[in-house]
């Protein structure tokens, strides 16, 4: 009887897999064991694949979209494929994505995300910490809590004088941040709360911090400002209230892409990039990309003419190159996997910033949620004591490592206790973490998640910043704009004092700050990937890196708005070499 209930159950998998597609994850020894789709498959209405194409663009994520709309644009005789692993997510057809007041709720979708982990985290405790990876058209900017921050002047002039990537500097980047800007048209969201803002406002200022009106304008971040946020307003008539907001959310793909795609340009989405192959010749030459659907668990081979454009952020990307032999030689000759070029910098220098939440309760007022994730109160301030140096163009502005931002315990979404519901929650951003992780890939398994290590807190300074905030949160909170508050102190909480005590907490509830940089970083030293003149991967015709992973370091900047602009210009880099060989 069990046998017959066994075979049963195979035969409706199959059934099921036929007539749907399948739903099951599978797992393969390698690319070489994934079968090729059907040509009754490839040109059917909802792939529509031709051959080859002059591009192909992976991802249409925050970089992706920009890339592919420019392109097609200024480039109207070349034929561009731009390529999805997720789904499309557009025409304000999913509400949990529109609207800013639910975006824990796309975090945890399992549709919309990746759900990579990291491993566990020796400085946390051996914690493994979930990473949100946003997995659909939009990419990161479907599920973050859309801050717009653009970074510090100091800091993108660094890029240059620091890391060796050349004519990256405040000067190049700030014109593509203000045209970015004008398409999107962020704002600064009106959503005072029963008078908080004001009265951070006012604690700020009363703990010694200038109002800072235009903190993604000038030249220095310092100070309390209103929080800018990849958002519109869409009926300013409309009354503000939680559930029923004004805003929505902004992507790059709804942007630059819903509404026109041009004729040169197809976006397919569902199909994973698996791998690419070279053609044989002195200088590596891509040759064809592959492309995996796992609704029906089969591949695509599409030939690339011109360029292959790697737009998967900071974890795919990297993945994508050890999977197609380009990585660290020794790493990948372990694995079996035979040595494309010899690029010991993909995978490594992995950034991101770290986050603490620090609750106080509030019994003198009963506070709405924001309409919009976040307050509209923004704190960036400098850790002295842990600063580092850098160079720069001139003399003006703060070099900010930590970014104070504040919200409610009730914000939509959250799985905090109930007494903690009617809170205020300060939640420091930590920045220019010296602590660095990596990105490697450990079986030839092409739909394996490769193992990903941040080496959070692994830097001693990293956790001096991280208790540093922590005061600061606290004197904040201590001003006397907020006696009538009648505040509580939750979390961490009134018990932990020392600084012992407070490095043990810290182990227990530091988490991802969401800000994934730098594995495939561009610039000029033996662990550069990418040549910052043209994007190009190093040693490798045809193939270049536009995403995350091309920043060689942060700059304070939320990612989203920094991958906008890299995108912006590095569009231009190629437009101009295009342009060059007419």
């Amino acid at each position: 009887m069990f046998e017959y209930k066994v075979t049963f159950c195979l035969i409706f998998i199959s059934l099921y897999a036929y007539a749907h597609g399948s739903k099951f994850k599978k797992s393969f020894s390698s690319t070489d064991d994934i079968p090729i789709c059907s040509t009754t498959l490839r040109s059917s209405p909802k792939f529509r694949l031709q051959e080859q194409y002059d591009i192909i663009i992976l991802g249409a994520g925050a970089a992706g979209s920009i890339i592919s709309a420019k392109l097609a644009s200024n480039l109207n005789n070349m034929s561009i494929l731009l390529v999805e692993a997720g789904v499309e997510t557009g025409n304000n057809d999913n509400e949990n994505i529109t609207n800013p007041a639910l975006w824990l709720y796309v975090v945890h979708n399992d549709t919309l995300e990746w759900r990579f982990q990291t491993v566990p985290q020796t400085a946390l405790n051996n914690r493994v910490i979930d990473l949100g990876f946003a997995k659909g058209t939009g990419g990161g900017a479907m599920h973050n809590a859309m801050g717009y921050v653009r970074g510090g002047q100091k800091w993108m002039d660094a890029w240059e004088l620091d890391e060796g990537a050349t004519n990256w500097n405040s000067e190049t980047l700030t014109p593509y941040f203000d045209a970015v800007e004008d398409i999107l048209k962020v704002v600064y969201p009106a959503n005072d709360t029963q008078g908080l803002v004001d009265a951070i406002f006012e604690a700020s200022r009363t703990a010694g911090f200038p109002y800072n009106p235009s903190y993604n304008h000038g030249p220095d971040m310092l100070g309390i400002a209103n929080f800018v946020m990849s958002i519109n307003d869409v009926d300013k008539t409309t009354k503000q209230r939680a559930r029923d907001p004004h805003y929505t959310r902004v992507t790059s793909y709804q942007k630059y892409l819903e509404n026109y795609i041009p004729s040169n340009l197809q976006l397919v989405t569902g199909l994973q990039a698996i791998g690419f192959n070279f053609s044989d010749g002195e200088v590596p030459v891509v040759d064809y990309v592959e492309l995996y659907s796992e609704q029906h668990q089969c591949k695509f081979s599409i030939a690339v003419k011109k360029d292959l454009i790697l737009s998967m952020g900071a974890i795919n990307t990297p993945k994508l190159l050890q999977l197609s032999g380009i990585g660290n030689a020794t790493h990948l000759q372990s694995l079996g996997i035979k040595v494309v070029k010899d690029l010991p910098g993909v995978g490594m220098n992995l950034r991101d910033d770290v986050v603490v939440n620090l609750v106080f309760k509030t019994t003198a007022v009963e506070i709405d949620s924001p309409p919009a994730s976040f307050l509209s109160a923004v704190l960036f301030a400098v850790d002295n004591s842990t600063a580092q140096s850098v160079s720069y163009r001139n003399g003006t502005g703060s070099l900010t490592n930590i970014e104070m931002l504040f919200s409610t315990g009730n914000m939509i979404g959250n799985s905090w206790p109930i007494e903690w519901q009617n809170s205020i929650v300060l939640s420091p951003n930590i920045q220019q973490c010296k602590s660095r992780g990596t990105v490697m890939i450990e079986s030839l398994d092409p739909l394996a998640f490769p193992t990903i290590d941040p080496a959070y807190l692994t830097v001693d300074t990293d956790f001096d910043r991280v208790l540093n905030s922590i005061v600061l949160g606290r004197e904040l909170l201590s001003q006397p704009t907020f006696f009538k508050w009648n505040i509580q102190e939750v979390l961490p909480g009134p018990d932990y004092t020392t600084r012992d005590e407070l490095i043990e907490w810290i182990r227990t509830h530091a988490t991802t700050g969401f800000h994934y940089i730098g594995t495939c970083k561009m610039g000029t030293d033996k662990l550069s990937v990418v040549d910052p003149l043209n994007m190009k991967v190093r040693g490798i015709d045809g193939l270049r890196i536009i995403d995350a992973s091309v920043a060689p370091a942060s700059f304070s900047a939320n990612t989203q708005s920094l991958t906008y602009a890299v995108a912006a210009r590095a569009v231009d880099l190629i437009l101009a070499e295009y342009n060059i060989r007419k």
